[in-house]
């Protein structure tokens, strides 16, 4: 096997001396910081970095809302400041950056990608309402941003960037910032980018568990499947999905946009049907722009998770109720 790009192949290999074994319980966590530190990638983070168009150093972690804030922290940022967060973002994200004690500040996304792009940021960051310490692009129910774009925005700015492209495993193959990616599995995250200093410098806990990584091609070919099932059961209903999904590229999260601003209600009757289905959600305590184009996506979009186990009986009941929901 060839050595990852940020191995360390001059060390020397850790070796357990035998009296050791079994005395004492292993600190894993430990041994996992101790061997990246040294270089030492594992068997996860070097099938996770091999995804990957360019050579990138990748690591696994537990929790998201914890290593959005140890990112940003890696990468330079200091608590005071103001990060610029996209309108639609999680709430794992804000409270991400919270937590490093950042000021978040929600700015307006396009109205086709559901995403910022730096033309627009460009021109409102000098209203930003404080001293601009980081910027976090989310991506948009599991579609890639431009990363190339960000990169340049960065130079161009000298700000910190971490994308926050929790849903979109499918389709992220660039880091030239640092990225944030939930695991199939549907538990943990992980950070990639092709500068290997900052994502060495993440001081949150290692992932350990089912990650999903190994089985993720036979669960997109199911979910492929299935969604393009649900496409075509749903072409009379007036709802619309996102640009390729099910085709190009594929997530669990189903974004369907709505004929009419009612998304609250409508994912209410969901969920009174059975379905497990979500609208975005504002925390009013945080500050924003003038977000017309985000409030309209917010109010018109509701998501479902998908399962890949539905059978046509199954997706026939999702979409009357869908249907029911919409009536």
């Amino acid at each position: 096997m060839m050595p990852t790009p940020f191995a360390a192949s001059t060390l020397s290999t850790p070796v357990l001396e035998p009296a050791s074994i079994g005395l004492e319980p292993v600190d894993f966590d430990v041994v996992a910081k101790a061997l990246g530190e040294r270089g030492y990638a594992s068997d996860l983070e070097q099938r996770l970095a091999g995804r990957f168009a360019r050579p990138v150093r990748a690591r696994a972690f537990t929790d998201r809302t914890t290593t959005v804030a140890a990112t940003l922290k890696a990468l330079g940022v200091r608590p005071g400041g103001v990060c610029v967060v996209s309108a639609l973002a999680d709430l794992e994200t804000l409270a991400g950056v919270a937590a490093l004690g950042l000021k978040p500040w929600l700015v307006d996304v396009d109205p086709f990608s559901a995403m910022f792009d730096p033309r627009h940021l460009r021109e409102r960051l000098p209203h930003a309402p404080g001293p601009l310490a980081a910027i976090v692009p989310a991506a948009a129910h599991g579609r890639a941003p431009d990363m190339r774009a960000w990169a340049a925005f960065r130079d161009e700015t000298g700000l910190p960037i971490l994308v926050d492209a929790f849903g979109a495993f499918d389709v992220m193959i660039e880091a030239p910032v640092p990225v944030l990616i939930g695991l199939p599995s549907g538990e943990g995250v992980f950070v990639a980018c092709e500068d290997a200093s900052p994502v060495n410098a993440i001081e949150a806990r290692p992932f350990v568990g089912d990650d999903g990584v190994v089985a993720w091609s036979r669960l997109r070919h199911r979910l492929c499947a299935t969604a393009q099932q649900l496409r075509v059961l749903l072409l009379d209903s007036g709802v619309s999905f996102q640009p390729g999904w099910g085709m190009s590229w594929i997530s669990p999260t189903c974004a369907l946009t709505l004929p009419s601003d009612d998304a609250g209600t409508v994912a209410w009757k969901l969920r009174q049907a059975g379905v497990a289905a979500s609208c975005a959600v504002r925390d009013l305590t945080v500050k924003a722009d003038d977000t017309p184009i985000a409030d309209h996506i917010a109010a018109s979009t509701v998501v479902i998770q998908l399962d890949p186990g539905l059978d046509i009986e199954g997706l026939d009941r999702l979409c009357d109720a869908l249907r029911e929901a919409l009536a």
